[in-house]
């Protein structure tokens, strides 16, 4: 639609107009002068409604384009600051992400000792409160992680830590082949271990009161067993969180390692000695009959001699 402020009011006194003027003059009796200005007023009327409408409609689509706008740009400054939070999100993960240097004291030395180093498989194991063995942190489980870093440096494989794919040395996933399980441990290999492991810990981030609970003085064979099971038994059962106060001994458990491992020891004294037995009395009644001394080789003379007289005095006994 034109705009109707535009229009220009027709020559109703033309010769365009002198039919519709006599037809009203005839109809009215009116003047020609009369009937023009009639017209003219009518036509005015029209216009001037035309030009309103025009005008409203006009206000009110400037003020919607106007509203569409501001809804616009809102949604526009909506969207920025989404976006904006989103990059400072992103910059601030990947500023806790980026490996931080930390300062160091220009007045201070070395110590006196240097701590040995584990695996980057014990100390993953550790990052990831999972279990490990105590040998990781023995002497000789640090010279072989030692060894091992060393020989396969140039050997790496993928990880996911954090939803992230990461390259790390291969030898950091792997378990050693040496390794062997607390209780078979040197009792001094041990308490060894068990201090180094407990210095991972705190590197780890272990909460205090896990780390206070594997700290328990550990004594005699029996202990080491029970220490070994406990430990391999709480680990399992914090990933369920179900795990115990390890540091509470459970006496009626200890009593029953300390009895399965007497057991064992007395079942394998009696196997030996049953053996040895057998041995000396095939030959001592061997039509050859060789010297006591070649039943136990290992043994003392007089050992030999006294099982030999025991077996005589048997055998002359059942005669």
């Amino acid at each position: 639609m034109a705009d109707p402020s535009n229009e220009v009011c027709p020559d109703f006194n033309g010769d365009a107009y002198t039919d519709i003027r006599e037809d009203i003059s005839r109809a009215t009796g009116g003047t020609q002068e009369a009937i023009v200005l009639r017209l003219s007023q009518s036509w005015t009327i029209g216009h001037n409604q035309r030009v309103n409408e025009w005008n409203q409609n006009r206000e009110r689509e400037l003020a919607d384009a106007a509203e569409a706008d501001r809804a616009r740009a809102a949604q526009e400054d909506e969207a920025r600051a989404q976006q904006e939070a989103e990059d400072e999100r992103e910059r601030v993960e990947a500023e806790k992400k980026k490996p931080k240097m930390n300062g160091f004291n220009d007045r201070a030395s070395v110590g006196d000792t240097l701590a040995p180093c584990p695996s980057q498989y014990a100390t993953q194991k550790l990052n990831n409160f999972e279990y490990i063995e105590l040998w990781y942190f023995s002497p000789d489980g640090c010279k072989e992680a030692l060894r091992t870093a060393h020989s396969v440096a140039d050997d790496f494989g993928l990880t996911r830590v954090d939803d992230q794919l990461t390259i790390r040395p291969a030898y950091a996933f792997k378990a050693s082949k040496a390794a062997v399980a607390d209780h078979d441990l040197p009792f001094s290999t041990f308490l060894h271990s068990k201090n180094l492991f407990l210095m991972q810990l705190s590197k780890a981030k272990w909460p205090q009161t896990h780390i206070d609970a594997l700290s328990l003085d550990l004594g005699d064979l029996v202990i080491l067993h029970y220490a070994s099971r406990v430990r391999q038994d709480w680990h399992d059962r914090l990933k369920r969180d179900e795990a115990f106060n390890i540091a509470i001994i459970n006496e009626i458990l200890l009593r029953s390692i300390n009895k399965e491992l007497w057991d064992k020891v007395h079942s394998q004294n009696f196997a030996t000695n049953h053996s040895l037995t057998i041995i000396a009395y095939i030959i001592l009644h061997s039509p050859r009959n060789p010297s006591p001394l070649m039943v136990y080789p290992n043994h003392s003379p007089h050992l030999a001699h006294a099982d030999a007289r025991m077996f005589a005095n048997a055998d002359a006994h059942k005669h």
